[in-house]
């Protein structure tokens, strides 16, 4: 499985939407609504992949190359990987090795969980966020995973989840999409905590400032690039 960068794909947003060369390096640039708008053209159902390297069954997961066919067309799966990707970057049995001693307080994918409950308790690693919106202010879900014992389980609940989510996000009204997924999340028995409302671009800056201090980047899997092609 392959992965580049969100700001690659940003990138070619920014370009075809102002004329602009791609060469767009400034992330608060990237990251105007007008060049998140047109990630709807690709994608109509935002996640974030939260996991610790030492969270070794989601981190085998991401490695074992299928989350690209998990997710399907649609859904955007945004992780935080310990190198940056540029460019297309190939994940393998060596990938997310890095920052297996990163403690968990300082570990990117963690503050990114943290900023989504500001003054209440964050729920622990691995998770998976489920955003409402790119573009604009929004709220999220976010879907505990450390029930899961090994790469099969953790496989397991996110074809299902994803599955789910790309059905939702297709069929609900406007303004109405996590109200009808939590509550099918309800009924099929999966865990998920309703977040504090945020500014999903502000999120995306910080979680960007915090995976570049680490040397790392956020990434998407490269069956997503329709934008770039």
């Amino acid at each position: 499985m392959y992965v580049l960068s969100m700001a690659a794909l940003l990138e070619e947003a920014a370009a075809d939407v102002r004329n602009q060369t791609g060469n767009i390096r400034a992330l608060d640039e990237l990251l105007q609504p007008e060049n998140l708008l047109r990630l709807r053209e690709f994608a109509r159902a935002y996640c974030f992949l939260a996991f610790h390297s030492r969270d070794t069954e989601v981190a085998d997961y991401v490695r074992a190359g299928t989350l690209a066919d998990d997710s399907g067309p649609e859904v955007l799966v945004l992780f935080a990987l310990d190198e940056p990707a540029p460019v297309a970057v190939p994940l393998g049995a060596g990938s997310l090795r890095s920052w297996v001693d990163l403690d968990v307080g300082v570990h990117p994918s963690y503050r990114m969980v943290r900023a989504l409950f500001d003054g209440r308790p964050t729920p622990p690693l691995p998770g998976l966020v489920v955003l409402d919106d790119l573009a604009e202010e929004c709220e999220a879900l976010y879907l505990p995973l450390g029930d899961l014992d090994s790469e099969r389980a953790v496989r397991q609940r996110l074809r299902r989840v994803l599955a789910l989510i790309d059905h939702v996000s297709g069929t609900a009204k406007p303004g109405k999409y996590l109200d009808d997924l939590g509550l099918e999340l309800y009924r099929q028995g999966v865990e998920h905590i309703r977040t504090d409302r945020i500014s999903a671009r502000e999120w995306l800056l910080r979680a960007f400032d915090t995976t570049r201090a680490n040397l790392g980047d956020i990434v998407t899997t490269i069956g997503l690039t329709g934008l770039t092609s």
